[in-house]
């Protein structure tokens, strides 16, 4: 029996944004109460929901007196952070940590192998499957929600809870002109002849009165910011709970839509894994998916239609940097569940699978964090050669990094950088610096002819205050001029893939043919097929795009009007 000092502790361990601080109360033989003191995690999927690991998580470690329960699939980080801090409240209050990570927790008899009936069921909750999911529930169905991890929201959640749109009243309010027409001009220009025109010219005329049926439901923008100095007008709408023009979350709308699904009478299964489709006499009627927890096989059957939002497969490594060699040792910023099961189950039903030839690709320094956006200095390939125009929304850059080849790049500035990341980076001991661009090359790896030649070139066009290499604006055209030269290694990093299945206008998959496969639909990042070019052009726009076109689907299974 555990044995503690009676009173209450303070303890602290570390979650996705930082600190996790709790006070544990014990008795002399219990853990009595937990409670958050503070903490910087991100709603929608360390709280608010009734699977968080707030509302979840702590109650179970009081319930077992145990610090061995299971994690929350999709939450671990946020999860270890607790375990942590309790273990050193534990540890202070004269118990064992270690062995309350030893004391078994119940594990729950096998479920027998099972069937569900339902009007619509919907794969994945992020904002794509969500969005079906509360359509088809408002529309009168009976729904399933069947999610892969132990939470619900996928990418969504973790994402910067920005959505694109034109139009709209927040904009007016502050006198910003803008239209659906420029918008889709906007798109238009940066996805060149990968756009699907029909269907992003639609998404551009809906954008706003998506945006207000979610604000309808509890979601609230907090201001308006344009993704870039370079882009305007302002259209990215931010989500409350940032800090002004920066990030929210995207539990602003997951938060929501899952109350509100629950509000309509929609049934959620989590730690439920996609294995195949059902296609009888050409029409997909049904699903079969694993219960990840005990094995069991669950199989739905779909009256009116099976819609995924499954998201892609930016998580899954061997298929990434085997597609993609500019991604070698890339990271991601997606859950680890994402690694393109609704594409595949699809796949071998008959559907097509566009294989694009790019996905977004930024650039991030390993320790600091350090991105490029905002940021004008000069970047370079592995082997020095300038590529592109540095001060331009970061996808963008990473796109023009893609095509050249080069598995990351490197930022030359001689220090004095206006963002604290960047400043940090060049203070960690692995970061290159010389007082030459010659030694400083050496250092990188670097043929010193090319980088000196490169870096000459950057310098004349400085000079002469026009960029005609890349038409970089002159105002942030900066001469490296030393004494020191510094270069941040820039690793390869994404969160969204593109291309996967192709739909209609009307949210229903196409085969190979391009003919319709009857009850089957797709939204969001499973179906990129005609939403992207080289890069992702904007912030908003992957979310946007899935809360509109999951609504579609759920209204086209369900037989109603589009919007």
């Amino acid at each position: 029996m555990a044995s503690y000092t009676p009173g209450t502790y303070t303890g602290k361990g570390y979650g996705v944004r930082g600190k996790v601080i709790l006070e544990v109360t014990f008795s002399e033989d219990r853990i009595t109460d937990i409670k958050i003191v503070k903490h910087k995690e991100i709603y929608g999927q360390a709280y608010g929901l009734e699977s968080s690991p707030f509302e979840y998580y702590i109650p179970k470690i009081i319930e077992h007196q145990s610090l061995a329960v299971p994690m929350v699939v999709g939450a671990e980080v946020v999860c270890g952070a607790i375990v942590h801090a309790v273990a050193s409240c534990v540890e202070q209050a004269g118990g064992d940590a270690d062995a309350l990570k030893k004391v078994p927790v119940p594990v729950p008899a096998k479920k027998p192998d099972r069937t569900i009936d339902a009007d619509v069921v919907v794969f994945g909750s992020g904002l794509a499957g969500l969005s079906a999911a509360v359509e088809a529930a408002d529309c009168g169905a009976k729904v399933v929600l069947v999610e892969k991890q132990g939470i619900v929201g996928g990418s969504s959640a973790i994402s910067g809870g920005k959505l694109i749109a034109a139009d709209t009243r927040m904009q007016r309010e502050q006198g910003i002109y803008d239209s659906p027409q420029e918008l889709f001009g906007f798109l238009k220009n940066a996805a060149g002849g990968f756009l699907d025109d029909p269907k992003i010219n639609y998404f551009c005329y809906h954008a706003n009165e998506n945006l207000e049926w979610l604000i309808k439901m509890g979601h609230e923008v907090q201001d308006l910011e344009a993704p870039h100095g370079s882009q305007l007008p302002w259209r990215i709408h931010n989500c409350i709970g940032g800090e002004g023009q920066t990030m929210g979350w995207g539990g602003s709308f997951i938060v929501p839509l899952n109350n509100r699904f629950h509000e309509l009478g929609g049934t959620t299964l989590l730690n439920t894994a996609l294995s195949e489709l059902i296609r009888e006499d050409g029409r997909v009627v049904g699903a079969k998916a694993v219960d990840t927890q005990d094995g069991s096989t669950v199989t739905f059957h779909a009256s009116q239609g099976v819609i995924l939002g499954t998201g892609g497969y930016a998580a899954n490594r061997e298929l990434v940097e085997s597609k993609f060699p500019w991604m070698k040792d890339y990271y991601y910023n997606c859950p680890d569940s994402s690694q393109g099961d609704g594409i595949w189950a699809a796949e071998a039903i008959g559907a097509r699978n566009y294989q694009h030839p790019y996905l977004q690709t930024m650039l991030l320094h390993d320790r600091s964090g350090a991105g490029v956006n905002e940021e004008s200095g000069l970047i370079v390939t592995r082997s020095g050669k300038r590529f592109c125009n540095e001060y331009q929304f970061h996808s963008l850059v990473g796109a023009e990094l893609a095509r050249t080849g080069s598995a990351g790049a490197w930022y030359i500035t001689c220090g004095d950088e206006p963002f604290q990341l960047l400043n940090y980076a060049l203070t960690l001991p692995d970061t290159p610096k010389a007082g030459s661009i010659k030694e400083l090359a050496g250092k990188m790896g670097v043929d010193p002819e090319v980088l000196e030649n490169t870096v000459n070139r950057y310098n004349e066009l400085c000079r002469a205050g026009f960029d005609e290499d890349f038409e970089k604006p002159a105002g942030q055209m900066h001469e490296l001029k030393g004494p020191v030269y510094y270069a941040v290694f820039l690793k390869p990093a994404t969160s969204i893939t593109f291309g996967g299945l192709q739909i209609d206008i009307t949210g229903r998959v196409m085969d190979q043919e391009g003919r319709i496969i009857p009850g089957l639909f797709a939204s969001g990042e499973v179906a990129n097929t005609g939403n992207f070019g080289h890069g992702v052009p904007a912030c908003g726009y992957s979310l946007g795009h899935a809360l509109c076109f999951g609504r579609i689907a759920a209204r086209t299974a369900c037989q109603r009007e589009m919007l």
